[in-house]
C-alpha cells in the first residue's frame, strides 16, 4: 500500500533546477534508498519532504493528506508532518545531555514527566546508550552521537523516518553496526524509511527498493538486484558497482548476439579465466581488493577488469577468458 506520493515535484535555487518534475512513491513498511552522486538533489528531496524546504511545483501526499500543493497553496509545517529526521551532522544540542537531547521533542509536545522518563529510557536501551544518559555530545564518539540522533528521531513515534547520509562520518566497523541497528529498528517499529546515501555498499545492504538519481531526476528504480544486473543506461552501469563497459564491435566473437551500436556491460565477477577461453589479453595491472584481485587485462581492441581470487597471476601474463554473462545497452 502506498503511503507517500510526490507528484511532478520541482525545486529551484535561483536559476538552477535542483529537482525536475520528479515522481516518487513509497510503500508502507518499505525501506527506500535514494542513491546518487553528490549534488544530484537527493538530500534536497528529503528536506522538501520534511517541510524544511518548500518546492516550487508539484504536490506531496502522505497518508492520504496533502502536505504540499503548489496549486492549492498548501504547505504543512515540519512539526505537523509526523516525520523523524536523522541528519548527517547529528545536529545534537551541545549543552544538553544524551537524555535531554532525546527527550527534547517530547518536552516540546508537552508530554508528562513520567512518560518522558519511561520512553527515553526505553529508547536509550534500544540503541545501547542507557549508560551514557548523563553524558554530553562532546563526550561521545561519532557512532554514539548518531545513535542519539536516531533515538531522538523516533522519540515522537513518527509515521515516516528520513535519514540523510546518517553514516557518512563514521568508520567502517561502526557503519556495519549502525546499518544493522537501523534495519532492526525498522522491523521493530514497522514504519517506512527513506535513506539517502552516495555509498553503494550501504545501499545494497539495507534497501528493499532503490532509486538512482542524477541531475535532479530519477534515472532508474527497482530492487538492488535488478539495478545491479540490469542498468538502464551507461550512467547507472558505470555508477553502480564495478563494470566493464565494452563497445559491441570489440566483441567480434559475439556479434551474432549484439545489437548494432550497443554497449555491453560485463561485471568483473562474470568473466571466467580458462584455458580454452574465447578472448585473450595481457595483464597490465593487478589491484588487491581484500577478498580477491582485479586483473586489468588489455586485449587486441579493448580492456577488461576481471575479478579473480587466485594469487598466481603476475603483470605481463597472457590469459584467456570467457564472458559468462553480459547486459546490453543502447548506445546513444
Amino acid at each position: 500500500m502506498k503511503i507517500l506520493q510526490m507528484n511532478d515535484l520541482s525545486i529551484n535555487y535561483g536559476e538552477n533546477t535542483i529537482i525536475e518534475h520528479l515522481n516518487l512513491t513509497l510503500n508502507q513498511d518499505e525501506l527506500l534508498v535514494i542513491l546518487g552522486p553528490s549534488g544530484c538533489g537527493k538530500s534536497t528531496l528529503l528536506y522538501s519532504l520534511s517541510g524544511l524546504l518548500q518546492p516550487d511545483h508539484g504536490e506531496i501526499i502522505f497518508d492520504d493528506a496533502v502536505l504540499f500543493s503548489a496549486v492549492q497553496k498548501i504547505n504543512v509545517p515540519p512539526e505537523q508532518r509526523r516525520m523523524g529526521f536523522v541528519f548527517q551532522d547529528y545536529s545534537l544540542w551541545p549543552h544538553m545531555s544524551v537524555f535531554e537531547n532525546v527527550a527534547y521533542p517530547l518536552r516540546v509536545q508537552k508530554h508528562k514527566k513520567e512518560v518522558i522518563e519511561k520512553r527515553v529510557t526505553k529508547l536509550l536501551e534500544s540503541v545501547s546508550l542507557l549508560h551514557k544518559r548523563n553524558s554530553f555530545p562532546a563526550e561521545l564518539s561519532g557512532g554514539e552521537k548518531q545513535r542519539v540522533a536516531i533515538a531522538r528521531a523516533i522519540a515522537v513515534e513518527p509515521m515516516l523516518m528520513l535519514l540523510d547520509e546518517p553514516l557518512a562520518n563514521v568508520d567502517a566497523v561502526l557503519k556495519t553496526q549502525l546499518l544493522s541497528l537501523i534495519s532492526q529498528l525498522k522491523t521493530k517499529l514497522g514504519i517506512p524509511m527513506i535513506y539517502v546515501t552516495h555509498d553503494q555498499k550501504e545501499a545494497f545492504e539495507i534497501a528493499d527498493r532503490m532509486i538512482i538519481m542524477k541531475d535532479g531526476k530519477i534515472v532508474q528504480e527497482g530492487t538492488p538486484q535488478s539495478i545491479y544486473r540490469f542498468p538502464v543506461n551507461e550512467f547507472v552501469a558505470g555508477f553502480v558497482g564495478d563494470n566493464n563497459l565494452i563497445d559491441s564491435v570489440c566483441l567480434n566473437k559475439r556479434m551474432d548476439c549484439c545489437r548494432q551500436k550497443a554497449l555491453c556491460t560485463i561485471r568483473p565477477e562474470d568473466i571466467c579465466i580458462c584455458e580454452e577461453g574465447e578472448y585473450s589479453g595481457q595483464i597490465q595491472k593487478i589491484t588487491y581488493k581484500g577478498n580477491g584481485y582485479n586483473l586489468h587485462v588489455k586485449t587486441e581492441n579493448s580492456c577488461f577488469v576481471i575479478c579473480e581470487r587466485s594469487e598466481s597471476y603476475q603483470v605481463g601474463d597472457v590469459v584467456r577468458f570467457d564472458l559468462m554473462r553480459m547486459h546490453m545497452l543502447n548506445k546513444k
